[in-house]
């Protein structure tokens, strides 16, 4: 009996150490792609999914490794706040949320699309001291371009970046099945084939429809790795409680486009990540005569 308590002692100490390891530090992942739709070699970051999360005293260690990256521009995909959390108010995670998007956008173009915490504060108001126009707006005077349902198109650069905000019930755990093409050009418009078009879309779940629709890169995060990594199986569990999601973490291709899922930075409502740390992702787009 002891032997066996000595064995759950270690192994609960291990996990523990695990845990409190992967939930305050963060690595960095670089991809690159190459397209003949872009004109020069441009380098952008990406941050999803950090919910508040202080990396450092405001978020210091976070921007410096932003600033050793040396982007071009930074994207946000969404849930940079928290619309439910234990032991913090979302109050206080938009302020964190502010703060760093006013470093950043000191130093880089910003561009932000909403994931589901953040649209949860227009679908239940009545949950939130604030409005979700009050928080957009904090977001916007602090130096972020809002693409919510829209478009910014860097001319020089050959790139059109859209961002999604998805119905709620899209996000429904019972929701089964997936997006309409009509849909997506209902909410963003159709695409201009001339741009390199990056889609923020914040839940990965429905990948195969954004390569439809004709996104060359869509960036995504929401299942936060799928939690816990396991080997050869991947992350362990999505938000809507399915077993080793498909597009839980890593760089796919579907249709001949490109996605990113993204592990995300921060956790929500319990502080868990098993063999997962934060990511932070970074991205090198290529001109590409051969394609």
């Amino acid at each position: 009996m002891s032997l066996i308590l000595f064995i759950l002692s270690a192994c609960f100490a291990f996990f523990t150490g695990v845990i409190i390891s992967d939930v305050n530090d963060f690595c960095v992942t670089k991809y690159r792609i190459k397209s003949k739709k872009i004109k020069k070699h441009v380098r952008f970051v990406q941050l999803t999914d950090l919910h508040g999360k202080e990396f450092g005293s405001d978020n210091k260690r976070l921007v410096a490794a932003v600033d050793r990256l040396k982007p071009d521009f930074v994207i946000m995909s969404g849930d940079i706040m928290s619309g439910k959390n234990l032991g913090r108010t979302s109050e206080s995670t938009v302020d964190t949320a502010e703060s760093l998007i006013r470093k950043l956008a000191l130093k880089y173009p910003v561009y932000f699309a909403p994931g589901n915490h953040e649209q949860r504060v227009e679908w239940l108001p009545e949950l939130f001291s604030f409005s979700y126009g009050e928080m957009m707006e904090r977001f916007d005077k602090a130096g972020a371009t809002i693409l919510n349902n829209a478009e910014y198109i860097r001319i020089g650069d050959g790139i059109c970046i859209k961002g999604l905000a998805l119905h709620k019930d899209y996000y429904l755990k019972k929701r089964e099945g997936r997006l309409a093409s009509s849909y997506l050009d209902s909410a963003l418009g159709r695409l201009n084939e001339k741009y390199f078009n990056i889609l923020i879309a914040h839940t990965p779940e429905y990948i195969p429809d954004y390569a439809k629709w004709g996104a060359d890169l869509t960036l995504s995060g929401h299942y936060h790795g799928g939690i816990m990594k396991m080997p050869f199986m991947g992350g362990v569990i999505s938000p809507k409680y399915r077993l080793f999601p498909k597009y839980s973490f890593g760089m796919f291709s579907e249709g001949g486009k490109k996605q990113i899922v993204s592990c995300g930075l921060g956790t929500h409502t319990l502080p868990v990540r098993v063999f997962n740390p934060g990511e932070l992702v970074c991205v090198d787009l290529m001109p590409d005569r051969k394609d």
